[in-house]
């Protein structure tokens, strides 16, 4: 693998969710990642463990720590979780987030909405990627059917309605490959795409359920399952960040450790990325 494609690798927090935030970059660099997420705010259910979280984006001193340590290990914060559009609430309640973004070297949120009106969703999306051309940073969308109108056409309209280039795509490979609409990408200029989250795991679930019980706990480490990967990266460019969000909630009661867990999601990625090349 070359420097540039081992650059890209990235791990996600999900994937050591209830670490503390300088434990989870010093794992994540140990295992070889060279980028890494975190969340600017954490659903309880994505938090089985109860753990106190810390936000980097609220809590100055932790802010201090994380910076110095991902600078320590030459880890870059590639993306900021948790910029959601929720029914009732403005994203407003995300500038304070904003604020801090330069200040962790972040230039890229995520974000869903779970708004049920589409026009509320088009106006508080556009509002979203309004905020984000202030601060420098760029909105990515990502397709989740588990969500309103989180079908990749439904984000691909918001996109074009909300036409700034402060807004792009983001792409999960489990949502990808769930929702039915992998060959669509296809059809969508990779320009539009900021990044890319790798997991695995069988290409249908059992029911709704299942599937967000999956999701936010307990996917495979890229490989392991039936999703096509190598073709799903292969749609992206070649610059495009790799990340790894894979939680694994079995593995880690079972007493795998943080790093054998981060290592095996690392080389996961690294195989995929070399297949992806060599075909």
């Amino acid at each position: 693998m070359s420097q540039q494609q081992a650059d890209r690798i990235g791990v996600d927090y999900l994937s050591m969710v209830g670490a503390s935030l300088p434990d989870f970059i010093r794992t994540a660099a140990a295992a070889g990642a060279r980028n890494i997420s975190l969340f600017n705010t954490l659903p309880a259910n994505f938090n089985p463990w109860n753990a106190s979280l810390l936000s980097a984006c609220e809590d100055a001193a932790v802010r201090r720590e994380v910076i110095s340590c991902a600078r320590d290990e030459g880890v870059s914060i590639a993306l900021m979780e948790g910029f959601a559009v929720v029914p009732e609430s403005s994203v407003e309640q995300h500038r304070r987030g904003f604020e801090v973004l330069a200040e962790l070297g972040v230039t890229r949120v995520n974000s869903v909405s779970f708004d049920p009106s589409w026009e509320r969703t088009i106006d508080e999306m556009a509002a979203l990627a309004t905020m984000g051309a202030e601060y420098d940073v760029t909105v990515l969308i990502e397709p989740c059917v588990l969500f309103p109108f989180g079908s990749l056409d439904h984000v691909l309209q918001l996109i074009d309605i909300v036409a700034m280039p402060s807004l792009k795509l983001m792409i999960d490979a489990l949502h990808i490959v769930r929702s039915g609409d992998l060959a669509a990408l296809d059809r969508i200029d990779p320009v539009l795409i900021g990044y890319l989250q790798l997991s695995d795991g069988l290409l249908h679930s059992a029911g709704s359920d299942a599937y967000m019980y999956e999701a936010a706990h307990q996917r495979l480490v890229p490989g392991k399952g039936e999703l096509p990967l190598v073709d799903i990266v292969r749609r992206v460019g070649p610059e495009i960040i790799v990340s790894g969000e894979v939680p694994m909630a079995a593995e880690r009661e079972a007493g795998v450790s943080d790093l054998d867990r981060l290592k095996a999601i690392v080389d996961g990625i690294s195989r995929t990325l070399d297949l992806a090349d060599a075909a």
